[in-house]
């Protein structure tokens, strides 16, 4: 089982998007399936709570969302860290230069639980 994840909030415009963070996908067979890794309900509930916090913060307008933060959480030291993700002037989609400017469809291998 996995005993961490992360959150980030995405607001197009005013933070840096996925692809900042993540640039490409992992080869394929690089990232264990569903089955191979599982997750820790637990750790998927906390993270779960978080994300509709901050989905609250947003449409509330109130608080600090994590906008350009990546929040990591370790549920086997209970820790919680935050790293700051700055936009890339060169990202593919939301760079200064786009070379992604439309949704794609992408074959992937299904999740096997």
């Amino acid at each position: 089982f996995r005993f961490d994840g992360q959150i980030l909030v995405i607001k197009p415009g005013e933070g840096p998007c996925y692809r900042c963070l993540f640039p490409d996908p992992p080869p394929e067979g690089m990232v264990p399936s569903c089955q191979e890794a599982g997750i820790l309900g637990a750790v998927a509930g906390v993270l779960g709570v978080l994300q509709a916090t901050e989905a609250i913060k947003i449409l509330a307008e109130i608080g600090q969302p994590l906008v350009g933060r990546l929040l990591i959480f370790d549920a086997l030291g209970m820790d919680f860290r935050k790293v700051k993700i700055p936009r890339d002037p060169d990202c593919a989609i939301c760079g200064e230069h786009p070379t992604i400017t439309e949704l794609t469809d992408m074959e992937l291998a299904p999740c096997q639980l």
